[in-house]
């Protein structure tokens, strides 16, 4: 664990909840936008994140940000959190969880460089070799509910990807993520693993692994956050940044992570070119990606067809019109890793995140806010764009409180009606809103109920983060289990 930079600890101080040493509401935080603005008011000042923990500059700096609509309140509540700082810091340097920011020289250029201003601010990082963070692969995405030929198809799609020295980038779900990742360990290969949630419990069910050097876990959130579906969402486009090229083996048309990742990939982000699962079963979901611009996987059959066709890719060599790494351009970034070259920053950021925070120019929260954050909502622009595929919008509505209840009964399960509304905050009782959708859930045979009336997915639909890897790692929660 290295020492933390006087910017690193600031930037944590300003954007983290710190959940280890205490947590902070999630109204009070800057966003990933706020952020950004905040820094880019620093640079004409001549300062930077460090300076706002320097008491000799941080009054005149606070009161220079307040003619920027920046609350000076809000910024002291953030940065008096030391002691919150210096306790979450411990806790994570007892389980080997490293922390990087824009501002250090490890953070991964490739994400600078594929992201520019949406790369993230923090990273939190578990492996023993970083350098993988910056070497690219094979990102393997898909449904958490493929059936045993897919997931098959994709340990197989792992296994060699190991065997021609391709590191394989995944998000570590239940499914597909799982399978490619547990290939590519099975033959000796190399994974990262993009978390996104509860990274401190993936780190100790996974140790083995992590010391080995074979895997790396990455997060862009506190480790010690639950799981959100903005979150999943959001650390989509990480995957994606992180490797060469993308293979989807399984999708659903128009909802779910993995689509929604795909779709933001091809015709919005387009960091890496992006292929679909050609061989097997049938898939309306693959078919309409390939529609709108994805390409056909050649289906390799020799360890060194895909590393003529990996090298081909990273060289552009090879399907030559697509935006690789080497197209790009790499942005001009301040001591804060914030990208300062106008040809990058005049479009404005656009922020999936939390929809609860308060503006720049609102008050701060007071400290009777401080706890546990509240549940994050739908992004409402990503539901409103979702193609209605004939249903009625109740239909929609459901397809989408469907996937988040699953999703709640896997993270926090089994729950009872009472429990599952307090999390959703709907309404209670026998005939609200929730118990209507799990009736309907249980009809479709998606859950069932157990004794003490407690849901749980059913055997098919469980999505439980195992182990990514290998199944034998062992579960211990010791605090020096990575020491």
């Amino acid at each position: 664990m290295t020492d933390l930079s006087p910017n690193t600890q600031a930037i944590l101080m300003l954007v983290s909840p710190l959940r280890a040493g205490g947590s902070t509401s999630s109204k009070l935080l800057l966003t990933h936008r706020e952020y950004t603005n905040l820094v880019k008011a620093l640079q004409p000042i001549d300062s930077q994140p460090a300076d706002l923990i320097d008491r000799g500059k941080v009054s005149d700096i606070l009161k220079t940000l307040a003619n920027h609509q920046f609350d000076p309140e809000r910024l002291n509540l953030l940065l008096g959190r030391g002691m919150q700082l210096g306790l979450a810091l411990e806790h994570w340097q007892q389980r080997s969880i490293q922390v990087i920011s824009r501002a250090d020289d490890l953070y991964p250029q490739r994400l600078k460089k594929a992201l520019q201003h949406k790369a993230p601010a923090i990273l939190y990082v578990c492996g023993e070799n970083l350098d993988m963070l910056e070497c690219g692969g094979l990102a393997v995405v898909g449904s958490r509910h493929a059936n045993d030929a897919l997931l098959e198809y994709t340990r197989l799609v792992g296994e060699l990807a190991a065997s021609a020295d391709c590191t394989i980038v995944s998000g570590g779900a239940k499914g597909v993520d799982q399978a490619a990742m547990q290939g590519a360990g099975a033959a000796g290969g190399n994974a990262i693993g993009v978390v996104a949630n509860n990274l401190e419990a993936v780190v100790m069910r996974n140790r083995n692994e992590l010391m080995s050097g074979r895997l790396l876990l990455c997060s862009p959130f506190d480790p010690g956050e639950r799981f959100q579906v903005w979150r999943a969402m959001d650390r989509n486009k990480l995957i994606y940044a992180l490797s060469d090229v993308a293979l989807v083996v399984e999708s659903d048309v128009g909802k779910g992570g993995t689509w929604q990742g795909a779709v933001e990939q091809i015709q919005k982000l387009k960091v890496v070119p992006v292929y679909t699962r050609a061989s097997g079963s049938d898939s309306a979901g693959l078919n309409e990606l390939r529609r709108l611009g994805a390409h056909s996987w050649p289906e390799f059959e020799s360890e060194v067809e895909l590393r003529e066709f990996m090298h081909d890719i990273k060289t552009g060599d090879k399907d030559a019109d697509l935006p690789l790494f080497r197209q790009q351009t790499i942005p001009k970034t301040d001591s804060s890793g914030v990208v300062d070259d106008a040809a990058f920053t005049e479009e404005p950021i656009e922020s999936p995140e939390r929809q609860d925070v308060l503006t720049i120019a609102e008050s701060a929260a007071s400290p009777e806010s401080y706890g546990p954050a509240a549940p994050n909502p739908v992004n409402q622009e990503e539901f409103q764009q979702a193609p209605a595929q004939g249903l009625s919008w109740g239909d929609q509505l459901f397809t989408h409180a469907e996937e988040i209840l699953l999703q709640l009964l896997d993270e926090l399960g089994p729950l009872n009606l009472e429990e599952i509304a307090t999390h959703l905050r709907t309404t209670k009782g026998p005939r609200g809103q929730t118990a209507l959708w799990l009736k309907r859930m249980m009809d479709a045979g998606k859950i069932e109920k157990l004794p003490k009336s407690r849901y749980q997915g059913t055997s098919r639909t469980q999505m439980s983060m195992s182990r990514p890897l290998d199944e034998s790692a062992a579960s211990s929660h010791s605090p020096d289990a990575m020491q």
